[in-house]
């Protein structure tokens, strides 16, 4: 009777080792992908914005230009605040994580902006170049807009000019801005998005 005893015993050790056996084999064969495929985020610059497309012209590092797509609500997060999209520009680097449409195309719903071309251009002596598009406009402000960060001031020729804030504009002018009144004047540096609207580069 002992002895078939010891035999069982020694039976079912050995069948509860072989059970344990396969399920770490099962473990380390479906844990593993779903774990690099959390820490999958795609870093980049961007090259170009195309807004009536939805998409956006991607440099790796030390790759070729990819083209991802964007959602119709896509965010943009910097420094803890949300932008839309078309604020981005050339030379931000980003980092989103990539999802596929029905098609098999990439798209992001969510870019976070890692580094910003004027954080970079800044940490460099902030000196506009030649060739750069950097022009100076002053007047009376007319009304002010802190919803939409953007003011309108009245040209010394009598032009109206909107002159709206960047999604990563400076501390400083952001609290000059919050201090603007109607009748203020002010002078600006910036760039010209067409022939009446303004995007400010920085108080002078």
């Amino acid at each position: 009777m002992n002895l078939i005893n010891r035999a069982a015993s020694r039976l079912a050790l050995a069948l509860a080792l072989t059970a344990s056996a396969g399920c770490e084999g099962n473990i380390g064969l479906v844990g593993r992908p779903t774990l690099e495929l959390g820490q999958d985020e795609f870093v980049a610059e961007v090259e170009r914005l195309d807004t009536s497309s939805r998409e956006i012209h991607l440099r790796p590092n030390n790759s070729r230009t990819r083209v991802v797509g964007y959602s119709a609500d896509a965010r943009v997060v910097y420094r803890g605040r949300e932008y839309p999209v078309a604020q981005l520009e050339a030379g931000d680097i980003v980092a989103m994580q990539l999802k596929q449409d029905s098609r098999g195309n990439s798209y992001t719903d969510l870019i976070r902006v890692q580094e910003s071309i004027r954080d970079r251009n800044q940490g460099r002596g902030g000196i506009a170049r030649p060739g750069t598009g950097i022009q100076t406009v002053d007047g009376r402000v007319e009304q002010v807009d802190f919803q939409r960060s953007s003011f309108e001031i009245r040209g010394q020729s009598g032009e109206r000019i909107f002159v709206s804030l960047p999604y990563n504009a400076r501390k400083s002018d952001v609290d000059r801005f919050r201090a603007l009144r109607a009748g203020d004047y002010v002078r600006v540096e910036g760039r010209f998005l067409d022939r009446e609207r303004f995007e400010l580069e920085s108080f002078i």
